[in-house]
């Protein structure tokens, strides 16, 4: 058992861009094209966590 108390599970890449609008259909042809990017790396798993205060961006944009 930990000593910490339950957190909420951080939001995933998916998560927070399609909470922002982006469509499920956009938000695929940029992962495939590898344009997310989750401070500033490459995204190779749009369900990989997004904690708040990490900045998400779309290469190019």
């Amino acid at each position: 058992m930990s000593d910490e108390p339950n957190q909420p599970e951080a939001p995933t890449v998916r998560d927070r861009l399609l909470g922002a609008g982006v469509s499920p259909e956009r938000l695929a042809m940029h992962h495939e094209a590898r344009r997310v990017l989750l401070d500033g790396a490459i995204v190779g798993d749009l369900d990989q966590p997004a904690p708040p205060g990490t900045r998400l961006t779309f290469a190019g944009a």
